[in-house]
């Protein structure tokens, strides 16, 4: 059973990913919001109700969760937010098994985050995670993980958040020709958008390039945590507003939908809780689908994007670099190309699903015996 009461049902790294390769050789049962309508085969999906807080999550949910828990007694229950701790251990006194999946450095990232972050949910956490470690096992999706998390009394994995190359080969063949644009270029980014992640930096490039590129546009995938006050305090956001296009959260298949269009994706989070110790998703997957990419100039990323050759690693906050890289870009489509297509080699051979779910399954053997 694969349990969030948070992670959306187009979330990739457990619909796409996790799920199939588990019903491969197990029954899968997965509990997410508004997840009555999700098909994939082997896997059964049970909605749940969507709270953005964490107390009426804790309230309506999360007793939800335990019901379905013991009516369907599975062997294994696969948790991806720390607040299911309390009713995994719970679920342990039927006989349960517990996989936590750390998916990020909680402890670093607390007091940044913009709801769910009381002093007492804080106190909570801390508590229940000292017991995790005795009880549970332990899925990471960094290596970094491993020194926030020692002496664990089970034995932990690493399962990087890879890029499923068939769901991505569907959105955008890889030997087709580029799709003409006659109102670019176009820049992109997935993910939550929050200054955190460079959405400053990315206003001022913006206003950099448009002096000379009026047409250019960059397409914002994500829920937007920046307030419209926030925004309009920003010096250059006046400027380049028309050419902001903000979709908030979007299914990843919409959101890729146009990849071909694009000259780069951007990743240019900033150095603060975890992110230098953490892969963004969105790297791989714009170089899944062969776009080159402007990254944080961070050494995790570095030894993924210059060894691979698929782009530019800058520092987050120096908007005047960025726009000389991106212009580059833009000027220059054949090598723009040949960076997508070395980006694309490096996940076929490196940093994909396959690998990944070879790791997952090992994990699961240590549980079910």
């Amino acid at each position: 059973m694969l349990v969030s009461p948070a992670h959306p049902p187009t979330d990739l790294r457990i619909v796409r990913n996790q799920a199939p390769s588990l019903a491969e050789q197990y029954e899968v049962i997965c509990l997410l919001p508004d997840a009555h309508s999700v098909k994939q085969p082997g896997v059964r999906f049970i909605g749940l109700p969507f709270f953005r807080w964490l107390g009426w999550r804790l309230l309506l949910v999360h007793p939800l969760v335990l019901v379905h828990i013991i009516r369907l007694r599975p062997a294994v229950l696969h948790i991806y937010m720390p607040e299911l701790l309390p009713i995994a251990l719970l679920s342990r006194l039927f006989g349960v098994q517990v996989v936590y999946e750390v998916q990020e450095n909680l402890r670093l990232k607390f007091d940044r985050k913009p709801r769910n972050n009381h002093p007492v949910f804080q106190r909570a956490f801390a508590g229940f995670e000292r017991l995790a470690r005795r009880y549970c096992y332990h899925l990471f999706t960094e290596d970094s993980y491993f020194a926030t998390y020692p002496n664990l009394r089970l034995p932990p994995a690493v399962v990087h958040n890879y890029p499923n190359l068939s769901f991505f080969d569907a959105l955008r063949p890889v030997d087709s020709p580029a799709e003409p644009v006659d109102d670019g270029p176009h820049l992109l980014y997935v993910g939550v958008v929050s200054f955190d992640r460079g959405l400053d930096t990315m206003i001022q490039v913006l206003s950099l390039l448009q002096a000379t590129l009026p047409a250019i546009r960059l397409h914002l995938f994500g829920r937007c945590i920046a307030t419209q006050a926030e925004l309009e305090a920003l010096p250059d956001y006046s400027v380049v507003r028309g050419n902001l296009l903000f979709y908030g959260h979007t299914a990843p298949e919409t959101a890729y939908a146009n990849s071909k269009r694009y000259v780069a994706g951007l990743a240019l989070l900033k150095p603060v809780g975890d992110y230098s110790d953490s892969y963004p998703t969105k790297l791989f997957e714009y170089m899944a689908l062969c776009l080159p990419v402007l990254s944080s100039d961070f050494p995790l990323y570095r030894r993924v994007v210059e060894s691979a050759q698929c782009g530019y690693c800058v520092d987050p906050m120096d908007a005047g670099r960025i726009a000389q890289h991106l212009a580059q870009l833009i000027e220059r489509p054949v090598d723009t190309l040949t960076m997508g297509q070395r980006g694309r080699q490096a996940v076929e051979t490196l940093y994909n699903w396959r690998g990944e779910a070879v790791q997952l399954l090992n994990l699961y053997r240590q549980i079910v015996f």
